[in-house]
């Protein structure tokens, strides 16, 4: 897409410059390669806003494009899953606290052992049986549908196309992307202040529907971390070392780098200093039958900060 060939031209360029003011610099400064493309990764991700900014298109627009290409992907249209209401309903609560009210926001799980979530734009959020087979409980599922909702919530989905579909005006039909859409979809990482932002706008939703902000930390470590692969250092920093082989579809897609890891722990910290003695739910009886917590709460599944 065009807009992903001027992102990789203009990051290999900024970067490039990022080394060579940190090779003729001051010896003496405190200067790292990693510091100075942060730098520029803050540098063109405002760039890149105000290019996202002139070329936004509209709500329905948006919508639109994210029906016709769910409208092309067999595995969503033809999967039938027991997991659908459950997921369904779990979705819609957290979904409820998203800014944007003005998005549909769909719901599809696919029968299929594949560990991963992703969205479309104009709130289409697509789960796999395999990662929902990981889950220990709803405070778990909500968290990872926030996730989603969130990339929705906060343009990042539709920024993926907007640029193809202002300056080439073109319809769906003319996409080259289509017939590789879902594995697209699924393998191009967001930019990582757009999934730090998904984090903790996520987090946010699904604790503002009372789930426990616990929930993601537990799905990653149980989940992700292979037996025997446990290192030194807190449990979410564990993912960040984990090797390639050991990552699942879900982190592959939406990988745990450092600064994910710092500032999950610190909003998560931050919010239980807040909400000392609220009490927040779990799930895994829910979970464990597929009943909503919508439709019956069980009174061992709450806890106190």
């Amino acid at each position: 897409m065009i807009s992903l060939k001027i992102s990789a031209a203009a990051c290999a360029a900024l970067l490039g410059a990022g080394a060579l003011l940190t090779a003729v610099g001051n010896p003496e400064r405190d200067v790292s390669l990693t510091s100075a493309a942060e730098l520029w990764a803050d540098f063109f991700r405002d760039a890149d806003q105000l290019g996202l900014q002139l070329s936004r298109v509209s709500v329905k627009d948006e919508v639109d494009l994210g029906n016709k290409l769910a409208a092309r992907m067999p595995q969503i249209n033809s999967s039938s899953s027991a997991w659908q209401p459950y997921v369904e309903a779990v979705g819609k609560r957290v979904a409820g606290y998203a800014s944007r009210k003005d998005i549909p926001y769909t719901f599809h799980v696919i029968a299929d052992p594949v560990e991963n979530a992703f969205a479309l734009p104009g709130g289409h959020i697509i789960i796999y049986e395999g990662l929902l087979q990981r889950m220990r409980s709803e405070a778990e599922l909500a968290a990872v549908l926030g996730h989603e909702i969130a990339h929705v919530d906060a343009r990042h989905c539709i920024e993926r196309f907007q640029y193809e579909m202002r300056l080439r005006k073109i319809g769906l039909e003319d996409f080259s992307v289509i017939p590789a859409i879902m594995h697209i979809l699924t393998s191009i990482h967001y930019a990582q202040y757009q999934e730090l932002e998904s984090d903790t706008a996520g987090l946010r939703m699904a604790t503002a529907a009372g789930y426990d902000p616990n929930g993601i930390t537990d799905l990653f470590m149980r989940a992700f971390v292979p037996a025997g692969q446990a290192q030194p250092g807190s449990k979410l920093e564990q993912l960040t070392r984990l090797p390639p082989s050991a990552l699942t579809d879900y982190l592959r897609s939406h990988p745990m780098g450092e600064e994910r890891v710092r500032r999950l722990k610190a909003w998560q910290a931050n919010y239980e200093r807040g909400h000392k003695g609220a009490q927040v739910y779990r799930g895994a009886e829910n979970m464990d039958k597929r009943v909503p917590r919508a439709q019956q709460e069980f009174g061992a599944e709450f806890r106190p900060l």
